[in-house]
């Protein structure tokens, strides 16, 4: 959507199948235009979902409305509105348009004014051709480097881009930014740490009420199914009266396609894996193609159904969670493998209760110097330094503090209870937002892609339990106790395989240990041995040391990076590192910094190739 006048010849050379439509002085390209919500009084674009439970479950349209309706009145929402969602809200006759998006973000909305003009986008590549803009050289290193390959904040690889920040609302009006609101509602009316509470009962209507508002108008589902709670926990939740279709990538013989399958089949749901391990280094077409359509393409293995499944419409696929509320496991104070194994008993075996020290504005002064020098030590001048950029130091620091400082501000408008909730809350800002959520945003290519439990009904809901109660799995188990969930519950995690997931934690933990250090062991008796066939795991799974065999590997890895513009020393770099996994000089678990250069520099080469002339 922009203000700027657009030409036939222009739209004529977009990489990209677009209609464009006129809305009063605004010129929306868009794919589908039956997707737009056109009322008397406004139209509305969105991604995701949103529902209104004062209305019936049925009718997606109205619901649209509805909710497109609670956001022209007033932002935040009330609990009648939920879903995960952004969204593109005009209002014509008053030159008005509204954006916004739930409280993690995961659909992104991005905008910007420039040169007297207003842009606003889903695609940060069509934004790029559209306005023309410059390139953002602290946005490029943060997307090729990690910890998480992604941007933090607002901040974009366009200069003067930015995208909506978690729970934020903007209206803009005569190409200026007139209101600003954003949603902290989170963490705001936290439970009692008292275990005796039942209140699993009340979540889990909530819950299946959520997933069954999601899926309306839809008689078919998809769930992506793995052999873990979280996607159990939203199999169980799915209406019997829908037709169900469970997925999940790997062999017939991996132990977590089993699992999976299993628990399918209690579910009397249908079943289909998809493994093609070649897509995880894909064929240069194939990643364009799949980041033209989503720009996220990140974690492969979602590429080994989308590549194989066969779709003949387009209907809603169902993923777990993924910022792990339920099970806590973003509060780092209690959920580090070390501290797990050294307090086993303590709070597993004699159910002692975790404690937490109350926030004040010192602590949180503290929190924030940590996690600042945290990635201080991270962007070294050695890594920045292979990026092709003419980026000073101080600038890039400077940038770096701009963009925490906004992620920052989101936590501290929380008034947080507890110290341990500043990395919860950080995380999901941060990890579940944008590196999580591209695997939504990646199915989202072929199929509706819904995440319930990130919903704003829900995720407000999960995070009033007070963390005693969700750290340990403690309210996944009480809910996994529950009618409707039992049945699932019979069937081991993937994690802790063979005994059952309704045994007591004494048993599981000690065969997660065992499993847990012999694949320990094989894996360096493996790599010592650079001997690809011995065995790799216990139980059969993903092989990766196999995957860096791919025939093709180099072949593919120059073509992704022809022409270079991240940099002769960060193409190097990557392909060394490439090089060294493939012979195991390196462990290979795992390939998301490759993927991710990748995709950033196809990025930008689209960009470059499709450019508006000025």
């Amino acid at each position: 959507m922009t203000t700027k006048k657009l030409y036939r010849s222009h739209l004529a050379n977009l990489p990209f199948d677009l209609e464009n439509k006129t809305f009063g002085k605004f010129q929306c390209l868009i794919e589908n235009s039956s997707e737009i919500i056109n009322h008397d009084d406004f139209f509305c674009f969105t991604e995701g979902y949103m529902r209104d439970f004062n209305l019936p479950p049925e009718n997606i349209s109205k619901h649209i409305f509805s909710c497109a309706n609670q956001i022209i009145k007033d932002w935040p929402l009330p609990n009648c509105i939920t879903g995960s969602f952004s969204a593109i809200i005009g209002q014509s006759e008053k030159n008005e348009v509204i954006i916004c998006n739930d409280l993690i973000g995961v659909y992104p909305v991005y905008y910007l004014f420039i040169d007297d003009e207003v842009y606003i986008s889903n695609s940060l590549i069509l934004m790029a051709i559209i306005s023309n803009c410059d390139f953002d050289d602290v946005g490029i290193i943060q997307r090729g480097i990690g910890p998480e390959y992604s941007n933090f904040g607002s901040r974009t690889i366009l200069k003067g881009c930015k995208r909506l920040l978690p729970g934020e609302y903007i209206k803009i009006k005569d190409k200026k930014i007139v209101a600003r609101k954003f949603d902290n509602s989170l963490y705001q009316n936290i439970s009692t740490s008292n275990k005796s509470q039942d209140l699993h009962h009340d979540y889990w209507i909530q819950y299946q009420k959520e997933v069954e508002y999601a899926l309306i108008d839809f008689d078919e589902v998809n769930i992506a199914l793995s052999g873990g709670l979280d996607s159990r926990l939203l199999l169980g939740a799915i209406p019997n009266f829908k037709k169900t279709k469970c997925l999940t990538y790997g062999e017939d013989d991996y132990y977590e396609t089993k699992v999976a399958k299993k628990l399918a089949g209690k579910a009397k749901s249908s079943f289909e894996n998809h493994s093609q391990i070649d897509l995880y280094f894909p064929p240069p077409e194939i990643l364009k193609n799949y980041h033209l359509k989503t720009e996220a393409v990140l974690v492969c293995s979602w590429l080994e159904i989308l590549e194989n499944i066969q779709i003949k419409t387009r209907k809603p696929i169902l993923l777990g969670d993924m910022t792990e509320a339920l099970s806590g496991r973003n509060i780092k104070a209690y959920s580090g493998r070390n501290f797990r194994q050294k307090n086993f008993f303590k709070y597993h075996f004699f159910g002692s209760d975790y404690l937490f020290e109350n926030a004040n504005k010192v602590n949180f002064q503290d929190w924030k110097r940590r996690t600042t020098a945290h990635y201080d030590r991270w962007y070294t001048d050695k890594r920045t330094g292979k990026f092709q950029l003419s980026l000073k130091k101080e600038q890039f620091i400077n940038g770096i503090h701009h963009d925490l400082n906004e992620i920052f501000s989101r936590i501290e408008s929380h008034n947080l209870p507890y110290t341990e909730l500043y990395d919860e809350l950080f995380m999901w800002y941060t990890h579940s937002r944008i590196p999580m959520g591209k695997q939504i945003l990646l199915c989202n290519s072929d199929f509706f892609s819904y995440c319930p439990p990130m919903s704003i009904q829900l995720l407000r809901r999960t995070s009033n339990i007070h963390p005693n109660l969700r750290l340990g799995n403690r309210f996944l188990n009480k809910l996994f106790k529950l009618k409707g969930l039992k049945n699932l519950n019979t069937i081991p995690t993937s994690q802790a395989p063979i005994i059952p997931q309704n045994f007591p934690r004494l048993l599981k933990m000690p065969v997660w240990g065992i499993r847990s250090k012999i694949d320990h062991y094989l894996i360096k008796r493996l790599v010592r041995s650079k001997d690809l066939n011995k065995r790799y795991r216990l139980f059969k799974s993903l092989n990766w040391p196999l995957i860096y065999q791919h025939p093709e590997l180099e072949n593919y890895l120059n073509s992704y990076f022809h022409p270079n513009h991240l940099g002769k020393g960060q193409f190097e770099h990557i392909k060394e590192r490439t090089m060294q996994r493939k012979e195991l000089v390196q462990w290979p678990f795992g390939n998301t910094e490759i993927i991710a250069n990748a995709s950033l520099n196809l990025e930008i080469e689209t960009i470059e190739k499709y450019r508006f002339p000025n």
